[in-house]
């Protein structure tokens, strides 16, 4: 397989198995009328033509070079129609939406976030009103859905990202009510060579225009767990399954989720905890992003050359350092002495402590910049120099929270602050535990967390009694980090079993 990527950001699938697949799929007969809306180099288009040489087939790209590529190599074939077109904007394509759908096939490796200029994502804003203009995969499969006749099918290779991201919300719904979900192939990005997005994977979704009874009484399989391309090959032809993850959920289940998402990372319990949970995390504490300095290699520094680094900032003095800041009654202001750097909470650490790898220039002239520059963000402010916890924002395997201890945190944190303070070791060591770690990468599987999926953590409530067992936990592995560096396994142990015991039974 090899992929092309230009301005229209086209990756153009190469692999016999994935073609093979998607074709498939489609189920085509003699008689389908059959759009390629980002054709490429047609490399769908010739495995369709094996199918049946005389198939009504309409290829539309943006690129002209494309295009003109395209007519030459099917210019003897007349039932194949190559446009030069916009198909999110096309006027033609309109009027066959207005009809309710012209096209009984659809297939695609439909451009991810291409840039679009200022002027045309005014226009997508105008005709997709509500949906998210910035990536065009999702405006292409509303889109195409759109141009399906009653009955009709889909399949397009498209980023995950449409299962749960808030921003896909409303494309969800769509495609939930309006077509029958067959299949989501969910594939890593590695697969086609050169790509390798870091904050998603791949899926090939396959979809068939319906009316909504049909639609919310379908049921969804779901296929994960392929190692290598060739396992492509195993699915197409229905073999060898039991190697693979198949889920099958009712669309409705879908639909009736928190936010229609797609909570496939785990099993019905986890998923049944997030849809019908009394409490989330963010009743119980305020989730908040961290500031930014606007150029952190000019207001940050380290305390040595073995922190990782990537802005370059300079190794901080001892004379520099800052630790009374805390005293000082306008603290928001800056600091007005020569000592103006301050310990930052930034970046990932190990769990419930941090070390000050980290330090900010907090001087007033300092803090007038990150307050009036463009680019910085004194964004929440109220929360700087308070106690709460520390959530990296890129995620690891393991979410691993660490205490805020009146310090300032940056845009690296999503910031948890325990509305009551009785919670806030409950929180950090909930956090922490394997149980809150399935339930994160169930409700946002990508690669970020933010604060808005924080505050969907489901929240049991412990005894008090329990509750008290829980601090005293937190404190002593507080005390073993403070005396040896080291977290206290056996600490681990007892707070992964007392989550567990309270979210599983």
């Amino acid at each position: 397989m090899t992929i092309t990527e230009n301005l229209y950001c086209s990756y153009y699938t190469k692999s016999e198995y994935i073609t093979d697949y998607m074709v498939k799929r489609l189920q085509v007969q003699s008689d389908s009328i059959i759009l390629e809306p980002s054709a490429g180099d047609g490399v769908f288009i010739d495995p369709l033509l094996e199918i049946d040489s005389n198939l009504n087939i309409t290829a539309i790209d943006l690129n002209p070079e494309t295009v003109t590529l395209l007519k030459g190599k099917y210019s003897n074939n007349p039932n194949i129609k190559i446009l030069e077109a916009d198909t999110l904007l096309d006027n033609s394509l309109d009027q066959k939406v207005i009809v309710n759908g012209y096209y009984d096939k659809i297939i695609g490796n439909p451009p991810y976030g291409a840039w679009q200029d200022y002027k045309k994502r005014e226009e997508l804003k105008k005709r997709y009103k509500g949906y998210y203009v910035k990536e065009t995969y999702t405006l292409f499969l509303l889109r195409c859905v759109s141009l399906l006749r009653r009955h009709g099918t889909l399949t397009f290779i498209i980023p995950d990202t449409f299962l749960n991201l808030h921003m896909h919300k409303q494309l969800r719904e769509y495609i939930l009510l309006n077509t029958k979900i067959s299949e989501i192939l969910m594939i890593p990005s590695n697969f086609f060579p050169g790509v390798n997005f870091g904050y998603a994977n791949l899926t090939i979704i396959t979809v068939k225009k319906c009316s909504k009874e049909d639609a919310l009484n379908n049921t969804i399989r779901i296929i994960s767990g392929l190692k290598k391309v060739s396992d492509i090959e195993n699915i197409t032809e229905e073999k060898n399954l039991e190697k693979y993850n198949i889920i099958n959920i009712k669309q409705k289940e879908v639909f009736d989720s928190i936010d229609m998402a797609f909570l496939i990372k785990s099993g019905d319990d986890i998923r049944r905890l997030i849809n019908n949970s009394e409490t989330t995390l963010g009743d119980l504490a305020d989730c908040v992003t961290g500031f930014y300095s606007g150029d952190n290699s000019r207001f940050f520094k380290v305390a040595n050359s073995q922190v990782r680094n990537i802005s370059k900032c300079e190794v901080i003095k001892t004379e520099e350092i800052n630790y009374n800041f805390i005293d000082y009654p306008d603290i928001l202001d800056g600091i007005d002495e020569q000592r103006c750097f301050i310990p930052v909470i930034k970046g990932n650490s190990k769990g419930y402590l941090r070390k000050d790898e980290w330090f900010l220039n907090w001087s007033k002239e300092a803090v007038q910049h990150y307050k009036t520059d463009k680019k910085a963000r004194f964004q929440n402010s109220q929360y700087y120099f308070r106690k709460g916890i520390a959530l990296p924002m890129v995620k690891a395997s393991k979410v691993s929270a660490s205490l805020i201890d009146n310090k300032v945190f940056d845009q690296s944190i999503v910031g948890v602050f325990p509305k009551d303070t009785k919670h806030l070791y409950l929180l950090l060591a909930l956090i922490n535990s394997d149980i809150a770690n399935t339930i994160i990468q169930t409700i946002n599987h990508t690669a970020n967390n933010s604060a808005n999926y924080i505050k969907k953590i489901p929240i049991v409530i412990p005894s008090d009694t329990l509750l008290a067992k829980i601090n005293k936990l937190v404190e002593n592995q507080i005390s073993q980090i403070k005396k040896t560096g080291s977290h206290d396994k056996n600490i681990d142990l007892e707070l992964n079993k007392i989550f567990k015991e309270l979210y599983q039974g």
